[in-house]
């Protein structure tokens, strides 16, 4: 970014109040919009009146802008960002990369402050769920050493960041609820969207929690888990192609020797175990959707039937074309 051509702006005075509802029990939810000049966008803001809310925002914007951003409330964030890489820049200089579909827990102390990195004509969006600082400890107050490490840096620096890595499937899931970029006035709509809310934070600390276990648990870094999460999601998602080891652990940034110990370990089985087991799993719904024996052996990456129908047996203990006969 050039100094001179940069636009710096409180991230308040980006947006201009739209629209404001009220709801029972203190609940008060509002939609803004990116000041005309400034971009075009949203953000949305919901208040679920327990210490927890929750906002999305989309938008483009006009040019390159730092937006500063301060809280005198103690707290932690849940930013899941499915737009174009930001960048956060902290008190102490510190900065933190937001990469696309990755997600972190941010801690904050009540002198938070920071800034926002972004360029012109890059599409931002994030979905962010904010707890307070009490409710926050108490989820996660049986994970003592997190809870013990997270709370001095964040006395320490004002602020912590636990990495979460990659958005996996089943938070995609969930997060689909927040596509509209339109506030709802429909109340049940609206708990709706709060029980995504609550079952993406439940969800997502669950899924932190085990993670840290499982650094302490096989001596794993977080940078080697995010390797072998990315191996297994190239595996479910491109079990019809022809992967090898040496392709996966290369586009997984790890060594060969590495992923097949550590996925092992991590995963309870071998990459080649779950390459084989996923195509088999697709394979059966495929099956159960009136596809051939044939087509679903190579829809999911067989080039042999007599193989396919080798390993299916094997794995769900009944021949595909007898399985296939039976939902007729």
């Amino acid at each position: 970014m050039s100094e001179s051509s940069v636009l710096r702006i409180n991230a308040y005075d980006l947006l201009q109040i739209a629209q404001t509802k009220q709801y029972p029990f203190s609940r008060e939810n509002f939609l803004a919009k990116v000041k005309p000049e400034l971009g075009d966008g949203t953000f949305i803001w919901y208040n679920l009146g327990n210490g927890v809310a929750a906002y999305t925002y989309a938008y483009v914007l006009h040019q390159d802008t730092i937006t500063s951003l301060s809280s005198d409330i103690s707290g932690a964030v849940l930013v899941f960002n499915l737009g174009d890489d930001f960048t956060h820049v902290f008190k102490n200089k510190t900065q933190y990369l937001i990469k696309k579909n990755s997600f972190f827990i941010g801690f904050s102390s009540h002198a938070f402050c920071m800034e926002m990195q972004m360029q012109k004509d890059k599409h931002y969006r994030t979905i962010t769920i904010g707890i307070k600082e009490e409710l926050l400890f108490h989820l996660i107050s049986n994970y003592q050493e997190v809870y013990t490490k997270m709370a001095e840096e964040t006395q320490q620096n004002g602020y912590a960041v636990l990495e979460g890595g990659e958005i996996d499937l089943r938070q995609l899931e969930i997060l689909k609820a927040f596509d509209e970029h339109a506030m709802d006035e429909n109340l049940l709509n609206v708990l709706y969207l709060e029980a995504h809310i609550m079952y993406l934070a439940h969800y997502t600390i669950e899924r932190m929690m085990s993670t840290m276990h499982k650094i302490a648990d096989f001596s794993l870094d977080i940078k080697t888990i995010h390797s072998l999460e990315k191996a297994r999601h190239i595996i479910l998602h491109e079990y019809d192609k022809e992967l090898s080891i040496k392709q996966i652990a290369y586009r997984s940034a790890i060594n060969e020797c590495y992923l097949k110990k550590d996925f092992k370990a991590y995963y309870g089985m071998t990459v080649y175990e779950m390459l084989q087991k996923q195509r088999l799993d697709v394979a059966k719904t495929l099956l159960q959707n009136n596809m051939s024996v044939k087509e679903a052996a190579f829809k999911v990456g067989y080039k042999h039937t007599g193989n396919f129908s080798k390993r299916f047996v094997e794995h769900f203990g009944i021949s595909p074309s007898i399985y296939r006969k039976q939902l007729l």
